[in-house]
C-alpha cells in the first residue's frame, strides 16, 4: 500500500517537473488566433495552450505590428486551448475572432498607490492606443481577475466558450488559408417496369433519374464584416429523368442549366473545420430543356417525338456543411425548387409551359482548398 502511494507521488511530481519544463519563460513570445471573444472582451478563447507552454496564471501582453492591444491572464487551460481574462484593454479594434495576434509572457501588472511615483493614472479608466502601464519596483501586483473574480456577466460569457476538453478532443477551429471551394450534389435512381395488359401481352420500361449538380464557391475572411458570414457560388445542373404509364407511354425529359446563387451562414464561421455550419439561400438560373414521348405496345414500339425548349430555374435551401483539417466536407440540403419550361411547337402559334416544382433533398461532397 506504501509502495503504491509513493509511486503516485512520484508519478506526480514528474508530471509537475515536466509540465514546468515546458513552461514558457518571461518575454517568450507565441503567434495565436482569437477564436472566441466575449461582448465586453475581456474573456477571450486562444488556440494555445498547455502544449504550446501555457499555464493557468501566465500573464502576455496581447500585439501587433502596430503595438500592444491589452494584458491578460490565463485562467483555464487545455492541451490546445486555454482561456484569458483581460484585465488592460489598450485598443480593442483589433479584438475579434480570428484574428492572428502575437502574445509575450511578462511578469504579473504591478502598479504603486503613491501617486508621487506612478507614471500612470489608474482613475482615468479610458486607455489610448499605445499606452501602457509602467511597473514600479517595490510595487504591488495589480488586481487581475482570476475565474473566481470574474463578474457575472463574464462568468456567463466564459460558460459560452464552451468546454475546453471537448474543443481540444474535436480540434475544431477556422482556415482562412481555403476560401474556393469545389461541390458536387447528386440525385439518382434506377428502375424498371413492367406493365402487363391481360390478355393483350406485356412489355418493360423505365423510371429513373439522374440529377447531378457541380458548382465552386468563394467564401470571404472578413470575420469582422457581413461579408464574412456570406458565400457566392456558380452552379452547372444536368438532370435525366424517365417513367412509363400503365398506357403504354414513355417520358424521358432531360435538362441543363447553369446559374448562380449566394448562402448566408449561421452560428459557425463558414471557414471552420470540424463543426457543423448551418446556412440558407438561394440560387436562380437558365438553361435549355427537351421531351421525349414513346408510345409502347406489347406488339409494337412507335418512333419517338421531341420536342425542345428553354428553361429557368429558381431554387431557396437550408442545410449543414461540414469540412475536416484536410479540406474535404459533405453537405446535406433541402430546397424548394421550381423550373418553368417554355416550348415552341412547331406548326403551332401558341407556346407550351411546363411547371416543375417542389422540395428535393440533395447530398454532397466538397473539397476547399
Amino acid at each position: 500500500m506504501r509502495t503504491s502511494v509513493w509511486k503516485n507521488i512520484t508519478l506526480l511530481a514528474f508530471c509537475f517537473i515536466q509540465m514546468n519544463s515546458f513552461a514558457l519563460e518571461i518575454d517568450e513570445k507565441l503567434t495565436t488566433r482569437f477564436l472566441k471573444v466575449s461582448r465586453s472582451k475581456k474573456t477571450v478563447l486562444l488556440n494555445r495552450g498547455l502544449e504550446d507552454g501555457l499555464v493557468v496564471g501566465d500573464h502576455a501582453k496581447f500585439f501587433l505590428t502596430a503595438g500592444v492591444i491589452a494584458r491578460g491572464v490565463v485562467v483555464k487551460a487545455s492541451p490546445t486551448r486555454s482561456i484569458w481574462s483581460v484585465y488592460r484593454i489598450i485598443d480593442d479594434s483589433g479584438m475579434y475572432p480570428d484574428k492572428v495576434i502575437n502574445i509575450k509572457i511578462t511578469r504579473a501588472l504591478e502598479t504603486t498607490e503613491d501617486p508621487s511615483r506612478s507614471l500612470y493614472d489608474d482613475s482615468n479608466s479610458t486607455m489610448t492606443a499605445g499606452t501602457e502601464v509602467m511597473a514600479i519596483r517595490g510595487a504591488t501586483p495589480a488586481r487581475v481577475q482570476t475565474m473566481d473574480s470574474l463578474s457575472n456577466e463574464d462568468q456567463r460569457e466564459l460558460g459560452a466558450m464552451g468546454n475546453l476538453d471537448r474543443e481540444a478532443f474535436d480540434n475544431s477551429g477556422i482556415d482562412t488559408s481555403r476560401t474556393i471551394e469545389a461541390f458536387g450534389l447528386v440525385q439518382f435512381s434506377s428502375l424498371t417496369t413492367s406493365v402487363d395488359e391481360g390478355g393483350g401481352g406485356d412489355y418493360t420500361g423505365g423510371d429513373s433519374t439522374i440529377d447531378f449538380s457541380i458548382g465552386l464557391e468563394k467564401y470571404f475572411n472578413s470575420p469582422n464584416s457581413f461579408l464574412g458570414k456570406m458565400s457566392f457560388f456558380g452552379v452547372i445542373h444536368s438532370g435525366n429523368y424517365q417513367t412509363t404509364s400503365i398506357q403504354g407511354s414513355q417520358i424521358t425529359s432531360s435538362v441543363f442549366e447553369y446559374g448562380v446563387g449566394a448562402y448566408y451562414h449561421f452560428g459557425a464561421s463558414p471557414l471552420s473545420y470540424n463543426r457543423f455550419i448551418p446556412f440558407a439561400g438561394g440560387s436562380i438560373g437558365i438553361g435549355n430543356v427537351s421531351d421525349d414521348i414513346q408510345v409502347l405496345t406489347a406488339n409494337s414500339t412507335t418512333p419517338s417525338t421531341t420536342e425542345e425548349g428553354t428553361s429557368s430555374f429558381i431554387s431557396a435551401a437550408a442545410g449543414l456543411k461540414y469540412f475536416t483539417r484536410s479540406g474535404f466536407g459533405a453537405r446535406i440540403m433541402l430546397d424548394y425548387y421550381q423550373r418553368s419550361e417554355t416550348y415552341e411547337i412547331e406548326n403551332s402559334d401558341e407556346n407550351f409551359v411546363k411547371t416543375v416544382a417542389g422540395p428535393r433533398v440533395l447530398l454532397g461532397l466538397a473539397y476547399r482548398f
